[in-house]
């Protein structure tokens, strides 16, 4: 995570490469790289999938970043990205009876941060405390996010089966 100083800065630089000032996103990503390499390294667990998502992820917000709505929340964005890219490249190599136990839509309708963990333990098979160092949240705040996903998923099943 980016310190609270360069955390400051973010917004400027934001506003820079919307002028297309190559030198503002390039500082964006030196700021964040880091975390968003280690982040990708947590899910997919090798070093070379990570590089390469790293670079899938900066060259879509290269793409996009007029997009972003508000210069503040860069890292939030950035780290969207990151959760798509390593979500798409490891559905690509899952294994597909487990995918098949949920539906799309039942993990679309969780809220982005109770996905993210629920997808980091269920599906990359990270435990609590390696989640909680990834994502700088309390090994109690993931225990809670993954009880209320399969809360919520079981709630999703019962209205089904009641239809």
């Amino acid at each position: 995570m980016p310190s609270k100083k360069d955390l400051s800065k973010i917004p400027k630089l934001v506003l820079g490469a919307w002028n297309d000032d190559m030198e503002s996103f390039a500082k964006l990503y030196l700021l964040t790289v880091d975390d968003t390499y280690n982040y990708c390294r947590h899910i997919l667990g090798d070093d070379r999938d990570a590089s390469t998502a790293v670079c899938d992820i900066y060259s879509i917000a290269l793409k996009n970043i007029l997009k972003l709505k508000d210069p503040s929340l860069f890292t939030s964005w950035i780290r969207r990205i990151a959760f798509d890219i390593c979500y798409q490249k490891t559905m690509e190599h899952s294994r597909t009876d487990l995918y098949s136990l949920l539906h799309p839509e039942e993990i679309e309708s969780l809220p982005f941060s109770e996905r993210q963990i629920f997808f980091l333990h269920d599906f990359v098979g990270m435990n609590e405390k390696d989640i909680a160092n990834a994502l700088h949240i309390t090994r109690r705040h993931v225990e809670n996010s993954l009880a209320s996903c399969r809360e919520h998923i079981l709630e999703l099943r019962k209205l089904q089966k009641a239809q």
